[in-house]
């Protein structure tokens, strides 16, 4: 694991001397005091919408990381670098998921003051709050998961960006399409819509299909990862 973390660290501090980690944060940070906002209601001292919406922009936050992840390395010549260094794939995959989390822990961390906030307001189910959080950390890592395995087939960063923004919607679209159709089909194209699988977090619950939902996507975006590297190495 030790390389794993060193190359999590480069990443991590690469994007945090930059603007763009320091944009990104700032601009994730903005977007919920915004939706805040527009989601509070009269005197119910409910986030439930907030969460909600939060979820959608991890998609747009996994789609710009994505965009800087292994494309922008092969863009600058460090790819090849990476590839015949004397690490195993299985680390690098690692390696580049633990730094995109890092930006992520990053990123959540600095919505705390909305909650912090409504709590001055009113008093707030601490139950929903806490499984949001918890839901905001699993959907953000699968989304990144599948950016990072996007990222990886391409040299190109905006094809990237683009390519993680389609799987995602995809897989939104799913869930949609699922409403006018039945039988098997319906409940296989419910189950790999992520909206299936969000509901419990904003009510309050954890449930064990959701969270596997979640990590099993974590799994096939890491398992990716490493298979396409292994064609390109």
């Amino acid at each position: 694991m030790r390389q794993a973390l060193a190359i999590a660290g480069r990443d991590l501090r690469a994007t945090y001397v930059s603007a763009f980690g320091i944009g990104c944060t700032a601009a994730f940070a903005a977007l919920a005091g915004v939706l805040l906002v527009f989601d509070l209601r009269g005197n119910q001292a409910r986030l439930d919408l907030w969460f909600s919406s939060l979820f959608v922009a991890l998609g747009l936050l996994a789609a710009l990381l994505a965009l800087r992840a292994f494309a922008e390395e092969e863009r600058s010549g460090t790819l090849e670098l990476l590839l015949t260094s004397p690490v195993r794939l299985w680390q690098v995959a690692f390696g580049k998921l633990f730094g995109v989390v890092g930006v992520l822990v990053a990123v959540i961390a600095a919505t705390v003051v909305c909650p912090l906030l409504v709590a001055n307001m009113g008093n707030p189910d601490a139950g929903p709050i806490v499984t949001g959080y918890v839901g905001l950390f699993l959907v953000g890592i699968g989304f990144l998961a599948l950016g990072l395995a996007v990222s990886a087939s391409t040299p190109n960063p905006l094809v990237a960006a683009a390519g993680t923004a389609a799987v995602l919607v995809a897989l939104w679209l799913a869930g949609v399409l699922a409403g006018g159709l039945g039988g098997r089909l319906k409940v296989v194209l419910q189950y790999l819509s992520p909206t299936s699988h969000v509901t419990g977090f904003l009510r309050g619950t954890l449930a064990v299909a959701d969270v596997a939902y979640f990590l099993s996507m974590t799994v096939v975006g890491v398992v990716a990862v490493i298979v396409v590297l292994g064609t390109r190495r």
